[in-house]
């Protein structure tokens, strides 16, 4: 049987395998960071381990302004603002920028905190 463990758990043990030397099991990991306060049991983050930094939070809000919008993904503070567009409430970027930024996914070519704010960002795009 496959245990599926929340996202920040499996996000915190991709980096902890590419950075650090010590070998860590997921099932541990999970277990530190709710003892830890860092995630409560469900996976969610806990607003202590929100305002300490450990974990960022990508929650969007309908109708930001796009320097919120920039708070939560400071990767397209390097992209012209001209290229987003709110649609519904949600800022959208164009499809070429998407294809651009899934191959440096691919490609590896980025920082875990780039990778990981550009797979949040298109989770539900």
């Amino acid at each position: 049987m496959k245990i599926i463990y929340p996202p920040l758990v499996e996000q915190s043990f991709q980096f902890y395998q590419a950075n650090d030397e010590q070998e860590y099991s997921k099932s541990e990991l999970y277990r530190s960071m709710v003892e830890n306060h860092i995630i409560y049991e469900n996976g969610a983050p806990t607003p202590e381990a929100i305002e300490q930094g450990l974990v960022r939070d990508f929650y969007e809000e309908p109708n930001l302004s796009f320097q919120d919008f920039l708070t939560i993904y400071p990767i397209f503070q390097s992209y012209d603002s001209t290229l987003f567009q709110r649609i519904d409430g949600f800022w959208e970027i164009p499809l070429d920028i998407k294809n651009e930024l899934l191959g440096k996914l691919v490609l590896d070519e980025i920082s875990y905190d780039e990778k990981i704010q550009i797979e949040e960002f298109l989770e539900n795009r």
